[in-house]
């Protein structure tokens, strides 16, 4: 039953009319702009994705680090990946903002709703070994200059992503984790007693101290401190609405150039 839900999703998904962002107009590539635009939560200002009413919200406001590390090579031609691409609005922004780069969009839903030639759409559950598996076999030649963990947030995802999908990074290449704190911040997220927080294997990755850890071996551990050149760590500003503290954090892994 569940297989056949799949099919109708998959389906459905090719049937509907996309939004084709080859012949959408926009002046401007300002990527705060196009955040809010296009209804990404990496914006300033955008209605609420999930509100009938669609009242703004104030989102992270993560464009202005991304514009930072971004900006030198936007004119390039390369290779970007978003892990949690849902309906396709960030990838619709990175799309206007990134003029010659190939934007891929992984997602394990079929909501996506933008078609591009440069937009390839990656229907996978990265929690699903069968389905890393077909997408290890179309990414397998691609090195990525981007990619974007802006997934499930749980933290085993987060750490399992990091494990897979690091290794199709391209040198010099930023890795890069949104909301990394989730976890810390609501329990639901912490699904795993047998990890240290992602805040914690910064720290960790760091000091090239090595840690307990049932996903990233010790070879997976000297791997990724072989590899990182540096990290960068930076707030927003959304808060949660019940708390009102800042959940609002992003971390920038730089790939050495090898």
């Amino acid at each position: 039953m569940k297989k056949l839900s799949w099919y109708y999703k998959k389906a459905l998904y090719y049937i509907k009319k996309k939004i084709d962002l080859d012949n959408y107009s926009i002046e401007t590539n300002n990527l705060d702009y196009l955040f809010n635009h296009f209804g990404s939560d990496k914006g300033t200002l955008i209605k609420h994705p999930y509100d009938k009413k669609k009242e703004k919200i104030i989102g992270h406001s993560f464009g202005q680090f991304y514009e930072k590390y971004f900006n030198e090579f936007k004119n390039e031609k390369f290779d970007l990946l978003e892990i949690g691409a849902w309906k396709g609005a960030s990838i619709a922004a990175f799309s206007k903002y990134f003029e010659n780069a190939n934007i891929f969009g992984l997602d394990k839903n079929f909501k996506f709703e933008y078609k591009s030639k440069k937009i390839t759409f990656l229907n996978c559950d990265t929690t699903n070994i069968k389905d890393l598996k077909k997408i290890e076999k179309k990414i397998k030649n691609i090195r990525f200059r981007i990619i974007i963990d802006d997934g499930s947030h749980f933290l085993s995802d987060i750490i399992h992503n990091l494990k897979f999908f690091f290794k199709f990074l391209d040198n010099g290449g930023l890795y890069i984790i949104e909301d990394y704190k989730h976890p810390e911040y609501y329990s639901t997220l912490n699904d795993t007693k047998n990890e240290l927080f992602i805040s914690q294997i910064v720290e960790k990755l760091k000091k090239k101290e090595l840690f307990k850890s049932e996903v990233l071996n010790e070879s997976d551990q000297k791997t990724l401190m072989r590899n990182i050149d540096s990290i960068f760590i930076h707030k927003g500003i959304m808060k949660d609405k019940k708390t009102d503290n800042n959940v609002s954090d992003i971390v920038f892994f730089k790939k050495k150039l090898i």
